[in-house]
This record gives structure tokens, C-alpha cells and sequence, in this order.
């Protein structure tokens, strides 16, 4: 026994004076921490540090579990690196060893073209993975609906008895599905969208997938945000309210407006930028002019977008309610421009239009003012022009900051001025109950719907919930 432990004492003072030699001879080395992605970085050797640091992986890396300052892994690039870090540090390093077995291997290098190390995953109302070189983030978006329609006693809606009779339904009126982030670069960027729900699938003569609604790639030139270049399936930009996404809205739905004097997504390229906060932004595009999910182009004409936005004190963002503001007023003006010439495309009378949107944005301290106009010019290939023109406008207030909020709205549309008294006409107020923004709210609207040219007037109850995940 006595033998055993005086061998054990030589074996740790042989150790000991060893690691003391390792050290001093490792003190002159270079050496290097850097934390990435949530890891601490030790290099022993500067040229592993080089390479590291333009995106390569570290080969014949050694990866201490837990080993850090606050619990988190720590990758050597070498068995100097570790010995360096435990004197720096005042670490015990790891157990040796017995020293009648072999050395413990190294891992083996990641194949060629794979990240070193593991993907970093959150949720945010959505699913992100980290990689050395690429973002994904999953989310998918539900709005489930209970409708009540009160249709005037001249109309008998589909599914009822009698003219005037009211419907109740439930749907889901939106159902997404959304891939986004980056590749390669961060200045790489794309989004691909699909919508489920039948509301969403935009089914018509010639489409190629029904559901589709967003795929394009976005390229940062500039990598500041001056200049962008887009291509793919997207919403063109013109009409705040219609760029607004719908999850992002202070009423149920859009108003009578967007719907008939504002185009959404469709096929084409677009250039855009802004400067410092976004208080200049810009952009142009060239579209097919035929809405999404086309296979081509149905004439010989392209469609052609504008706009211009000044916000002078701040990003004011695309989303109604005022989440924005903190200690001074957000404001966004902002005019539109689009031209489609549709002359050709069927054998009936085809139209050339020329709009005009002008909006403008006013948001502090939980209120929000938003109004916005639209002109357009319709020119069919026989027969005069004609004019038409819409605006709705809308406030919101939160009676709790960011909780509950009121709104109202009053949207005014004449299909054409070549007649009176045809104006269609919207009046609504909203409440919203947020539980976490707009990712997770509870929304409440009543709307009276009222046609001159036909004399009639409906009213329409609708409840909302929208959950993300």
C-alpha cells in the first residue's frame, strides 16, 4: 500500500512539473478569445485565427463542453490553445489520461464546405436557424374569422330564404406559411410565401400554383441599404395600405378602396433603396402587368411602378397602430405612380391605366393618423376616358399604451366620373386587443357599407383572432 500511494505521489509531481514546463514553453505563443454565435473562440496559431475569421472552419478543433466563463462551449484549435487558456484563466484543464492508454483522438474535420459549428435556433412567434453563412426563419400566420352580414332587404345573399336575411359564418380567412432570411451574404436576402386558406389561393385561368404568393431574391449592392435589386413574385409598390401586410392592419380587412384602384403582388424586377433611418426611400419596378401566379406575360406591355417616400424623423414602418413612437412624432409622405397598359390582352375592351397615390402617416404617443388618395385614368381602346378616384382615411388611439386600442374609418369610391351619384361608400370602427402586438391580437370591427347608384345600404359584424407561430 505504502508502495502505491509513493508511486501516485511521483506520478502527480511528474505531471505537475511537466504542465509547468508546457506552460512556459506555450507563454510565447500567440494567442487569441473570440466569442461567435453564442461559442468562445481560443487560437494558439494566427493562421488559423486568419482563416477563421474570413468563414473558414476550424480543422482539428478542440471542443470543451460547457467550459467557459458563463457555461458556454469553448473551441481550441489546438491542445497549446487549451494549456494556454487553463494558465490565463486559472484552470485545472481537463483529467489526463491514465498513462497506460492512448492519447484521446482528436475529432475528426468537418467535410469540406460544412460550418464548424452547430446551428443556433430561437422563436420568436416563428422559428430561426442560425448558420455560419445562412438565416431561416419559419412562420406561419392564422386568422380565423366569425363574419354576420346584414345585406339590405333588395338582396337575398347566397345560402339564405329570403332578401334581407342575415348570414353568420365562421372561416379562416388567411392561413401563410413564410420562409425568410439569408444565404451566402447577409445582404443576400429572400422570402418565399404560400397561402393555404382558399381565400388566399388567387385561383384563376392560366395559373401555375394557386397558393403561391411571395418568391423572390433581394440583393443589397450596395450593403446599406442605397440601392436594392429584387426579382421574383412580390407585392409591387404602390398603395401603403395594400404594402401594409394584412397582419399588420388596425381592422379586419382592407377597405373598399385598395381593392378596386390598387394592384398587389405580381411577376417582375424592381430596384429600391433608402438612406440613413429611412427618411428618404424609393422604388421602381417593371411587372407583367397581369397579377401573380401567371405563367408570363399576357401582352406586349410591361407594368410600371413608382414611389417615393420622406419620413423626416424616423423609420415610420409599414404597420398601423402606433407601435413605433417613443419620445417624438413619426411622419411618412408618400407618392405612387403606376402605368399598365392592357390594350390587346382579350377581345373585349381593354383598358390603359395611369394612377396616382398620394398617402401620408402621422404616429406618437398611442395615436395614428393614416390617409390616403388614388387618381386614375382609364383609357379603353374604343370609346372616351374616363376618371376615377377613392381615398380613405383612419384614426386609432390605445386607451391602454400598446394593449387596446380604438379606431374609426371612412373610405369613399367612384368607379367613374363619367356618371353621379355612383359613389360606394365605407364607415367603420374597430377595436383591437393585443396580447403580444400584432403577432398575437384580437381584432373587432363594425362597417356599414352604402351604394348610391343602387340605393342600398348594408351593415357587417366581423371578429378576429390572428395567432403567429
Amino acid at each position: 500500500m505504502r508502495v502505491s500511494v509513493l508511486v501516485r505521489a511521483v506520478w502527480m509531481v511528474a505531471l505537475t512539473v511537466a504542465a509547468h514546463a508546457t506552460f512556459a514553453s506555450a507563454s510565447d505563443l500567440y494567442y487569441l478569445e473570440a466569442e461567435k454565435d453564442g461559442r468562445l473562440y481560443v487560437f494558439a496559431e494566427r493562421g488559423v485565427h486568419d482563416a477563421w475569421a474570413r468563414g473558414k472552419s476550424v480543422n482539428r478543433a478542440i471542443t470543451l463542453r460547457a467550459y467557459g466563463p458563463r457555461g458556454e462551449d469553448v473551441v481550441f484549435d489546438g491542445e497549446a490553445a487549451v494549456n494556454l487558456y487553463n494558465e490565463r484563466h486559472a484552470r485545472g484543464g481537463v483529467e489526463a489520461p491514465p498513462p497506460a492508454g492512448p492519447p484521446l483522438p482528436l475529432p475528426p474535420p468537418p467535410p469540406p464546405g460544412a460550418s464548424a459549428t452547430r446551428p443556433q435556433v430561437r422563436w420568436d412567434f416563428g422559428t430561426t436557424f442560425e448558420f455560419e453563412n445562412a438565416r431561416v426563419t419559419l412562420q406561419n400566420r392564422v386568422q380565423f374569422r366569425f363574419t354576420d352580414e346584414f345585406p339590405p332587404d333588395t338582396l337575398q345573399l347566397p345560402g339564405t330564404n329570403n332578401p334581407g336575411e342575415r348570414k353568420p359564418s365562421f372561416k379562416i380567412r388567411r392561413a401563410k406559411t413564410q420562409l425568410e432570411g439569408f444565404l451566402l451574404w447577409k445582404e443576400l436576402t429572400y422570402e418565399l410565401q404560400i397561402g393555404w386558406a382558399g381565400s388566399d389561393s388567387g385561383i384563376a385561368e392560366g395559373t401555375t400554383f394557386s397558393g403561391l404568393e411571395d418568391a423572390y431574391l433581394d440583393w443589397d449592392v450596395s450593403k446599406r441599404g442605397l440601392l436594392r435589386l429584387r426579382g421574383g413574385q412580390f407585392k409591387v409598390p404602390f398603395g401603403r395600405q395594400e404594402f401594409t401586410s394584412s397582419e399588420r392592419q388596425q381592422f379586419v380587412e382592407r377597405s373598399i378602396v385598395g381593392g378596386e384602384l390598387t394592384r398587389t403582388r405580381d411577376v417582375g424586377i424592381m430596384a429600391s433603396g433608402a438612406t440613413d433611418q429611412n427618411r428618404l426611400a424609393w422604388a421602381l419596378g417593371a411587372f407583367n402587368g397581369n397579377q401573380r401566379n401567371r405563367p408570363a406575360n399576357d401582352n406586349g406591355k410591361l407594368q410600371w411602378n413608382a414611389r417615393l417616400t420622406f419620413q423626416p424623423w424616423g423609420d415610420v414602418g409599414y404597420s398601423e397602430g402606433d407601435f413605433e413612437s417613443k419620445d417624438h412624432p413619426l411622419v411618412a409622405i408618400e407618392g405612387a405612380f403606376e402605368h399598365n397598359d392592357r390594350h390587346g390582352v382579350t377581345n373585349a375592351n381593354d383598358f390603359r391605366d395611369r394612377t396616382f397615390g398620394l398617402n401620408g402617416v402621422f404616429k406618437y404617443a398611442g395615436l395614428s393618423l393614416f390617409g390616403e388618395y388614388f387618381w386614375r385614368n382609364r383609357a379603353p381602346e374604343t370609346g372616351e376616358s374616363f376618371g376615377s378616384d377613392g381615398y380613405h382615411a383612419q384614426a386609432g388611439y390605445f386607451l391602454v399604451r400598446n394593449r387596446f386600442e380604438a379606431a374609426v374609418r371612412y373610405a369613399c369610391w367612384d368607379p367613374t366620373d363619367a356618371r353621379g351619384d355612383n359613389e360606394i361608400t365605407e364607415l367603420a370602427g374597430a377595436l383591437n386587443y393585443y396580447i403580444r402586438g400584432h403577432k398575437l391580437k384580437a381584432t373587432g370591427d363594425f362597417r356599414r357599407l352604402r351604394s348610391e347608384g343602387r340605393d342600398e345600404t348594408a351593415h357587417e359584424l366581423r371578429l378576429q383572432v390572428q395567432f403567429l407561430f
